[in-house]
C-alpha cells in the first residue's frame, strides 16, 4: 500500500564515493520532506558503501541496501520492490536538485490529477559543481512519435522524472539488457500510456564529468538500436515511412557522436550513408544543421 505524498527517491550507487554525499544532501534538504531515500550500493569497489550508511545513521529516511553489482537497471528495478511512495523518482548518484525539485513537482500532481508523470528543465554542472551555459530543456512528451522522431528533448532524464507510482504498474520496470539507451526505453513505454507534463523551471543539474556512461559510443550504438527493433516488434512505429524516417534520425545521431568522439570516424560515415540510404529526405535535414 502506497503512502500518499510519500515521494520515493531511489539511488542507485556504483563508485560513488566523488558526488554521493552532495548528491543525497540534496535530497534530505527537499522543502517536501514527506519522502524516503533508498541507496541501493551496487557493488562499489570504493568507498560509496561507507559513506552511504554514515548519512544512514544521521537521518531516519535513509535506507541503505547493499548487493553485488549487477547493473543500474536492476538496482533500480530493486528499490521499486522496496519503495512505498505515492510517487517515484531515480535520482543518478552524481545529480543533484534545486530545494523546490519535489514541492513544484507534487503540487502539480496535486492540482491537477489527470497529470501522471512530469519531467523538469535542468542545467548541466562540472566536476566542481560549478554550472555550465548548457541545459537540458523541458517540453510535454504527447506520445511515442516525441520519443521515437528525436523530437524536442527526447528522452526525459530520470533524476528529473517523477511520476505516480502506478505509472510502473502499468508500462513496466527497467529493461535489464539496457543501460546507455534504459532511459529512452523506459520513459517510451510511459508515453505510450501517458503524456510526460513539463515544467520548464531548472530544477535539477545534470553532472558531466570522465566517467559519463553515454560516452562510450558503441555501446550506445547497440543499446539504443536494441530500443529501436524493440520498438519496431512492437508496433509503435505508425507506417513504414515513419519507421524509415526514425531509423534515420537514428543513425544520424550516431554518426554524429562516433565523428565526434574521434575514434571511429570511418564508422561514423558508414552510419551517415546507413542514413540516407534509409531515408534520402534527411539529406534536407542535414543541410539545414549545416548551413544553420
Amino acid at each position: 500500500m502506497t503512502v500518499r505524498n510519500l515521494v520515493s527517491v531511489i539511488v542507485p550507487a556504483y563508485n560513488a564515493s566523488s558526488f554521493i554525499e552532495e548528491t543525497l544532501r540534496s535530497v534530505l534538504t527537499q522543502t517536501h520532506n514527506s519522502l524516503e531515500l533508498i541507496c541501493i550500493n551496487d557493488g562499489s569497489t570504493d568507498s560509496t558503501l561507507s559513506l552511504l550508511r554514515k548519512m544512514e545513521a544521521q537521518d531516519d529516511r535513509i535506507t541503505v541496501i547493499d548487493k553485488v553489482n549487477s547493473g543500474v537497471c536492476d538496482t533500480r528495478n530493486l528499490g521499486i520492490i522496496k519503495a512505498n511512495g505515492e510517487f517515484i523518482i531515480f535520482l543518478d548518484a552524481d545529480d543533484v536538485w534545486e530545494s523546490r525539485m519535489l514541492e513544484t513537482c507534487v503540487a502539480v500532481f496535486n492540482s491537477q490529477t489527470n497529470v501522471n508523470a512530469i519531467y523538469t528543465k535542468g542545467q548541466l554542472i562540472n566536476e566542481n559543481t560549478e554550472k555550465l551555459d548548457r541545459y537540458i530543456e523541458a517540453e510535454q512528451i504527447n506520445g511515442v512519435e516525441d520519443i521515437l522522431e528525436w523530437k524536442k528533448n527526447h528522452v526525459a532524464t530520470p533524476s528529473c522524472t517523477i511520476m505516480r507510482t502506478a505509472v510502473i504498474e502499468q508500462s513496466g520496470i527497467w529493461d535489464t539488457n539496457l543501460s546507455t539507451a534504459a532511459d529512452q526505453d523506459f520513459f517510451l513505454r510511459i508515453a505510450q500510456h501517458f503524456p510526460i507534463h513539463a515544467i520548464n523551471e531548472v530544477l535539477f543539474y545534470y553532472r558531466v564529468h570522465g566517467n559519463n556512461m553515454h560516452q562510450n559510443i558503441a555501446l550506445m550504438e547497440k543499446d539504443h538500436l536494441y530500443v529501436f527493433k524493440k520498438a519496431d516488434k512492437n508496433g509503435l512505429f505508425k507506417s513504414k515511412s515513419f519507421r524509415r524516417q526514425c531509423f534515420a534520425g537514428l543513425y544520424l545521431i550516431l554518426a554524429g557522436s562516433w565523428w565526434k568522439d574521434g575514434k571511429n570516424k570511418f564508422r561514423g560515415l558508414k552510419m551517415l550513408v546507413k542514413a540516407v540510404f534509409v531515408y534520402p529526405p534527411i539529406v534536407f535535414k542535414l543541410m539545414k544543421k549545416l548551413v544553420g
